[in-house]
């Protein structure tokens, strides 16, 4: 036996306990109480979504990637909170459970879908990467159908599409088994282009992208798929023979001109942005160490530290710059700036031992941060940003988060100015259960924009 395996945390027990416990029923609940005043010109819905095994999983092989997703929904009008939600993504064994029939839409990838959301050709999606195929879910967040977008994929989605201001498109990045990487392209109208295949000798975990106006940012990192060392149900662990590298493919996807560099050997889940200053390419992400060492029932390694990535394309290197090592994850931005020279984003405190903690703002041009700390107990899962109507400003919105306060094992949904980001919430509406932690949040405004 070798020493990682022999040091290996046993079971995905901690990720089944405290705040990430699963719920075990779904949820709803109207004119919740506000502290404070909600902005009036938040009409639409705040969305959550995590894993919640929908049943009792068997803890020797449960890993929090893997689970039946749940979404958890805040809808806001006129300056109230008119109901909260939660249902079950009703996957395959999921309706099992439940004892109801399968949604309707293709009866194959049909596992578990428990990271994002998008929302394309006018339709919300759930989303989740590996292979699963979107579900799409009503205004109420119950699940409609699987979809393949109308028979445009390939094969699966992504647990993290960007969307392009600029063309209106979502870029994604799609692995899975047995399969290539895929660079696919949703238009507005819900159909899906592969634009490039790229193989690989080895399957790895790529959750997200980042993208510029010229190139789709390819990560090709040491955690890859190893089903013959895996301890639970999601077989990506770290490894030791691959070294790190980061690819740019020109937005025509044309392979023949990806262009690779060598990187720091670390794991990125999640890019804050990427944009082209003449012949370089700067990137910032989240990264870690390592993952799936030790621990392989989730991400429970050592905390992510914000970095900069400059790209020299003429020279083909990478240097990199430290911009923050206190404990960042789940980076979120001015979605209008993606893909372009930017200035502010914003992260949830990540740190040793699964903790979450306050939520940071971070002045990428100056270089600062400031950190809006919850209060006792109290613990952000990922902030995002909402852009003021008629804003002029980057920076010019609202920061919501889903709040977990351990003194009442309860949520609660806290809106802050953004241009006050350590200032006194605007708003604190009063959930009457918890949001377990999870990945991904979204506002989905009731008229989008264009």
């Amino acid at each position: 036996m070798n020493d990682d395996l022999l040091h290996a945390q046993p079971s995905g027990s901690p990720y089944l306990t405290g705040n990430f416990a699963p719920i075990e029923a779904e949820t709803t609940a109207f004119n919740l109480k506000v502290t404070g005043r909600i902005p009036e010109a938040l009409h639409g819905r705040f969305l959550r979504i995590g894993p919640n095994p929908v049943m009792a999983p068997d803890v020797t092989n449960y890993h929090w990637f893997g689970a039946t997703g749940m979404a958890h929904g805040l809808r806001l009008r006129d300056g109230k909170a008119e109901w909260f939600r939660s249902r079950f993504i009703k996957d395959a064994s999921a309706s099992a459970v439940l004892g109801l029939a399968p949604i309707p839409g293709p009866q194959y990838r049909d596992g578990a879908v428990n990271t994002s959301f998008t929302r394309i050709g006018g339709r919300l999606y759930a989303v989740s990467e590996a292979g699963s195929l979107p579900v799409e879910l009503d205004d109420e967040l119950e699940s409609v159908r699987r979809s393949d977008f109308d028979g445009t994929l390939e094969a699966g989605f992504t647990g993290h599409p960007k969307f392009d201001p600029v063309t209106g498109e979502q870029h994604a990045l799609t692995y899975e088994p047995g399969e290539p990487v895929r660079y696919v392209s949703v238009g507005r109208d819900g159909r899906a282009q592969t634009r490039a295949s790229i193989d690989l000798p080895h399957t790895p975990l790529i959750h997200d992208l980042a993208f510029t106006a010229s190139f789709i940012v390819v990560p090709d990192l040491p955690v890859t798929f190893q089903p013959q060392r895996a301890l639970a149900a999601f077989p990506w662990l770290w490894d030791e023979n691959r070294d790190a590298r980061i690819g740019l493919l020109p937005r025509d996807g044309d392979v023949s001109r990806l262009q690779w560099f060598a990187a720091p050997r670390c794991f990125v889940f999640h890019f804050v942005n990427a944009w082209d200053e003449g012949d370089r390419t700067i990137i910032d992400l989240i990264r870690h160490q390592r993952l799936f060492v030790h621990d392989r029932h989730g991400p429970g390694e050592g905390a992510g530290v914000l970095a900069r990535w400059t790209l020299e394309r003429q020279s083909g290197r990478l240097s990199e710059t430290i911009l923050d090592e206190r404990g960042n994850e789940f980076p979120r931005m001015n979605g209008r700036f993606e893909g372009q020279a930017y200035r502010y984003a914003y992260t949830a405190h990540w740190g040793e031992q699964l903790s979450f903690g306050p939520a940071r703002k971070h002045d990428m041009l100056r270089g600062v941060s400031e950190t809006h700390d919850y209060g006792s107990g109290r613990v952000t899962l990922e902030p995002v940003f909402v852009q003021r109507p008629g804003a002029t400003r980057e920076d010019d919105g609202w920061i919501m988060s889903y709040v977990y306060d351990g003194n009442r094992n309860l949520s609660d949904v806290v809106i802050l100015d953004a241009l006050d980001f350590t200032g006194a919430p605007l708003a604190i509406i009063h959930l009457p259960v918890r949001v377990p932690f999870g990945f991904h949040g979204a506002w989905v405004a009731d008229s989008p924009s264009p």
